[in-house]
């Protein structure tokens, strides 16, 4: 995977989470839980964005072997745009939009 534009990029990315269970993990892990974590170092004690964060992301990251069968390397070489892919694939599954682009994903692979 050698994207030269965002959208290359994100047509890869979306295929490397293209289960349900894969982007559920992955919102909840990288997106909510650093969020969770933060509140509950200045609710319960300060510490606990040091357990809460790093657990939930090693659970996102291993959804590649274990779910995905891929490798999360492709993404990590492009850290920004890995990071926008994510909170835009965030947005367009809570908007109801991820469908589309799924199927457009498909069309593209064939």
């Amino acid at each position: 995977m050698n994207p030269q534009t965002f959208d290359e990029y994100w047509l890869g990315y979306l295929a490397g989470h293209s289960k349900a269970s894969t982007r559920l993990i992955h919102y909840i892990g990288l997106f909510f839980a650093p969020l969770a974590g933060i509140a509950a170092s200045f609710l319960v004690v300060w510490w606990a964005f040091l357990v809460i964060i790093p657990f939930f992301y090693v659970a996102a990251f291993l959804t590649h072997p274990f779910l995905e069968h891929n490798s999360n390397k492709p993404f990590a070489d492009r850290p920004l745009w890995s990071a926008i892919a994510l909170l835009r694939m965030l947005a367009l599954d809570l908007t109801g939009g991820l469908g589309r682009q799924l199927r457009r994903l498909n069309e593209v692979a064939r």
